[in-house]
C-alpha cells in the first residue's frame, strides 16, 4: 500500500515538473509525457480529478509554451 501510495506522488511530481518544462523547453515532449502521467493516475491509480487536471495542464502548457517559443524565437 506505501508502494503504491510513493509511486502516485512520484507520477504527480513528474507530472507537474514537464508542465512546467512544456512551458520553456521541449514543449511537444514534456505535454505529451504531461498527459501520460494524467492517463496513468486516472486508469490505474484511481486519482480521476488530478490525472484530468494534469491532461488538461499538459494540453495548454505544450500549446501555450510552443506559441510562446514561436513567437520569441
Amino acid at each position: 500500500m506505501e508502494n503504491k501510495k510513493s509511486c502516485k506522488s512520484l507520477l504527480i511530481t513528474i507530472g507537474w515538473i514537464n508542465a512546467l518544462f512544456a512551458l520553456v523547453f521541449f514543449q511537444l515532449f514534456c505535454g505529451i509525457i504531461t498527459i501520460c502521467m494524467g492517463v496513468v493516475l486516472r486508469s490505474d491509480y484511481h486519482a480521476k480529478k488530478h490525472g484530468l487536471v494534469l491532461i488538461i495542464v499538459g494540453v495548454l502548457t505544450g500549446i501555450i509554451g510552443w506559441i510562446l517559443n514561436y513567437l520569441y524565437l
